[in-house]
């Protein structure tokens, strides 16, 4: 018995562990809580605030080990400090279980050390002693890996381009043991370039799904045009419930996506038909040089060009399938102020992408020459002589060399003395691109050496728009001849010649 005065109290902890919720599913990540309780007893004495003393767990570490259960560990040693009597606390541990782990139950050790007061003495004096003490408890605390629904990705498929938006589907497969009521698949983007419009996630409803069970969740996924054709990372993670209703996050999966590149459109075979002061056109093939359809595919001219004015300055090819090529023209009006040389065409093509949307290519550029502009008419003389003091019908053949059909040609021939044309008009209804004809016209001469001599020629016509224009002059050769009669001419029949003379120089000036 304790001297007068003094007083002996002896007891320990009592603990006890177990999981607060000891089911798992294969493949999972989580947090296991052990709980751990302490049932302190005294076993002499009674001191007012010194029985908690030797009931009182001091200095405590838990330590969780998984032995032969398929799980993994993740937390290390765990420090909890001090644990009094009559209480528990909740000790984390962060496992993960395997992926091909078996359902059943399994045993995990946790091993608890402590330190602790077995005897507190108190002398008469009133001086007290403490007996302190170690101890390890462990414990065997029971894990049920249940079945449940697991999600692997199988394939993944994609038509985003850059620049565009697109789908990206991911098949999945449920490699569980168990049905996923309710399920919903979110897919992350972990880059701003591809995005789920102004989100970076997107969640797709795939309701009940069975075991082996493959699903197609498809996801609508814009591409800004600052992506670049590179491997860009996703994660995807299901939710469902399983078959006790209770509400369960599979382990998330990785993925890469590549955006395609932008439709790529090439022009090549570019052939003008431009000539300055004249109609003509410019063709060429356009090709798609991408890895996807593009569809209502149209050329189009853009800019202004100064002096050339496009009739129509778009021309459809339809839709084009990756590599396909298909040929184009435009007319262009090529007017009388522009210059011959160079020029820079710029082309685009417009068209649909595979989701519908509206794009338009790079530019296409495209150097193309303009030559310069050309007589519309070819001009030789068919009988080109005349005896000197006689006169002579001569033919003009002339040609169509314009490429569009002229009308309403008048012809009007002009020479000086000392040769006359007495019949000076001509006229032709219609001429094609290329087609020929010959006119007549009566020439003499007078007093005139037998040498070559010059005639010449213009036209007054109405192009294939209607508008009447003035040709350039055309020069032709006569050959004069000696008469054979031999002789000079009579004085007034050079006067007449003086005065046809001044006769045509005055239509000249006028013309």
């Amino acid at each position: 018995m304790p001297a007068l005065g003094g007083f002996v109290v002896s007891g320990n902890p009592e603990l006890s562990a177990s999981l607060d919720d000891s089911r798992v599913t294969q493949g999972e990540d989580r947090t296991l809580n052990l709980q751990v309780n302490n049932q302190g007893e005294v076993d002499y004495g009674s001191a007012s605030g010194l029985e908690s003393q030797v009931t009182k767990a001091r200095g405590m570490t838990v330590d969780l080990r998984s032995g032969s259960a398929p799980v993994t560990i993740e937390t290390n040693q765990r420090t909890v400090g001090q644990l009094s009597g009559e209480s528990s606390t909740q000790v984390p541990f962060d496992i993960s279980v395997a992926e091909n782990a078996e359902p059943g139950i399994y045993t995990l050790t946790a091993e608890v050390e402590y330190e602790y007061y077995s005897k507190i003495t108190q002398s008469d004096a009133g001086l007290r002693s403490y007996n302190e003490q170690s101890e390890t408890d462990t414990f065997q605390v029971t894990l049920r890996v249940e079945d449940s629904a697991r999600f692997e990705i199988v394939d993944t498929e994609s038509d985003v381009q850059i620049g565009s938006t697109g789908t990206v589907g991911v098949i999945m497969e449920n490699t569980g043991t168990e049905t996923a009521s309710d399920a919903s698949v979110e897919l992350e983007s972990l880059n701003s370039d591809l995005t789920f419009g102004q989100s970076s996630s997107g969640t797709r409803y795939a309701g009940e799904w069975e075991p082996g069970e493959r699903k197609t969740i498809e996801y609508r996924v814009t591409a800004s045009d600052n992506a670049e054709q590179q491997r860009y990372a996703f994660r995807v993670t299901a939710s469902y419930d399983d078959s006790d209703g209770v509400t369960r996050q599979s382990k998330s999966r990785s993925l890469g996506v590549t955006p395609l590149p932008e439709t790529n459109f090439e022009l090549s075979n570019v052939e003008p038909s431009l000539r300055v002061g004249e109609d003509g056109t410019i063709s060429g093939t356009v090709r798609n040089g991408g890895d996807l359809v593009a569809r209502d595919v149209v050329v189009r001219l853009t800019g202004q060009l100064q002096n050339l004015n496009p009739t129509d300055r778009e021309y459809s090819v339809g839709t084009l399938e990756p590599g396909q090529a298909a040929d184009f023209d435009m007319e262009i009006e090529v007017n009388d102020a522009a210059a011959s040389g160079p020029k820079q065409f710029v082309f685009v093509a417009d068209y649909r992408d595979t989701e519908g949307d509206s794009r338009t290519s790079d530019d296409l550029p495209a150097r193309v020459d303009v030559a310069p502009g050309s007589d519309a008419f070819a001009v030789s003389i068919v009988n080109g002589s005349v005896e000197d003091g006689g006169s002579t019908t001569i033919g003009v053949e002339v040609t169509n060399t314009a490429n569009e059909t002229l009308s309403a040609i008048s012809a009007k021939m002009f020479a000086d003395s000392p040769i006359s044309v007495s019949d000076s008009e001509a006229y032709i209804d219609e001429l094609g691109p290329g087609e020929s004809t010959t006119i007549g016209f009566s020439v003499g001469a007078s007093d005139a050496l037998p040498k070559q001599y010059p005639l010449s020629v213009d036209f007054e016509y109405d192009d294939a728009d209607g508008d009447t224009l003035l040709s350039d002059r055309y020069r032709l050769p006569i050959d004069v001849e000696e008469s054979s009669g031999g002789g000079g001419f009579p004085l007034p029949l050079i006067g007449v010649g003086v005065v046809v003379v001044v006769a045509i120089g005055g239509y000249m000036r006028f013309r």
